[in-house]
């Protein structure tokens, strides 16, 4: 992370030097006082310096900077998925609590990197305070994440990273835990589904590219290379249903009963895989997903072997713009700031959606 002089830090050194300016203009009799400085909202006009003669006429200090609510973007991928729709409602509340200011802007990509660079240069050119993104894909934004750090706005990645060092903290779950987790968490289901010397999977991945899929898929290997499990597959489903339904149909295809359980990076995917299921003759295996999305979670209550890990988008939220505001202030930051996910079954499925959704 590099040290970022930030938009707030420059507005308070000019408010500084022209209140030391004002402060030594009395004498000079047939000046205009100087300009204020640029230190308050409209830079003030200085005052008209007197008229220097006995030094009597009190001089005028410049106006203060705002201190209100800080001003911040947020840019995700895209609504479609329930995990940043949750991000929006607790990015409306800091709205509504006066946590952020009301001019701060929430956008979601479309899953289009190059729609989520033009929402960040919007952000840019609206002169935020700190931004916080969570990138489609960890170097489509570098460019743009860096130019907003060079014009002193500090960016926080939250949810996905970055690939540049530029970013002032990120904010995250740790993604390879959470593979980990979810991968032990399906190997659980299959033994104690049918007890068997190897358990053939296939694994359903992310976006491509995109820094939690690298994560989540370090953390699905992890949990295979120490168990006796065999991957019969891997493809992106795109963090979509629709796409990985398409996908598991095809391992059912190749596949069919050999299948023991499946994988997926999220939980839009474990829903099209459930689908994919459904209308196949192989018969119910266990999933297990990642993120704790209320559609996923509700067919628990009539499959014993299906499981998340959920994330707390809300949390994630709240911490970034925390961190954002700390790093205004010009304060240090750690480079990481871990979420810890939570362990969603038939067990629990009841009292997590009463609590979140």
């Amino acid at each position: 992370m590099r040290d970022v002089t930030t938009r707030r830090d420059l507005l308070r050194s000019g408010a500084i030097a022209g209140t030391a300016l004002l402060a030594g203009c009395g004498g000079d009799g047939d000046g205009d006082g100087g300009d204020g400085g640029n230190g308050g909202a409209d830079g003030g006009d200085g005052g008209d310096g007197g008229d220097g003669a006995d030094g009597d006429t009190p001089t005028e200090t410049a106006t203060p900077m705002s201190e209100g609510p800080m001003t911040t973007a947020l840019s995700v991928p895209s609504l479609e998925f329930t995990f940043f729709a949750r991000m929006q409602n607790a990015f409306d509340a800091a709205i509504e609590e006066g946590t952020i200011s009301q001019e701060s802007s929430f956008s979601g990509a479309n899953n289009n990197s190059s729609q989520q660079v033009s929402d960040l240069e919007t952000a840019i050119t609206n002169e935020v305070d700190f931004i916080m993104v969570s990138a489609i894909r960890e170097d489509a934004v570098v460019s743009t994440v860096e130019d907003a750090v060079d014009q002193g706005i500090p960016v926080v990645a939250i949810d996905r990273n970055v690939a540049s060092d530029a970013i002032a903290t990120y904010v995250a779950s740790d993604n390879v835990s959470l593979g980990e987790r979810s991968t032990e968490l399906l190997l659980q289901f299959m033994a104690d589904q049918e007890s068997k010397d190897t358990y053939n999977v296939v694994e359903l991945q992310g976006t491509t590219g995109a820094s939690v899929t690298n994560d989540r898929g370090e953390g699905f290997g992890n949990v295979v290379d120490e168990n006796a499990i065999e991957v019969l597959g891997s493809q992106t489903g795109e963090f979509a249903t629709q796409a990985a339904l398409n996908v598991m149909e095809d391992f059912i295809t190749q596949h069919g009963d050999d299948i023991d359980g499946a994988f997926c990076h999220n939980d839009l995917m474990a829903l099209g895989v459930h689908q994919a299921v459904q209308g196949s003759d192989i018969g119910p295996i266990p999933i297990t997903g990642i993120d704790g999305t209320e559609g996923w979670v509700e067919l628990f209550g009539d499959n014993q072997y299906y499981g998340t890990i959920a994330q707390l988008p809300e949390e994630m939220v709240n911490t970034a713009i925390e961190r954002g505001q700390t790093a205004v202030e010009g304060e240090s930051l750690e480079d990481y700031y871990q979420v810890d996910g939570l362990e969603v079954t038939q067990d629990n499925a009841s009292d997590y959606l009463d609590e979140y959704f």
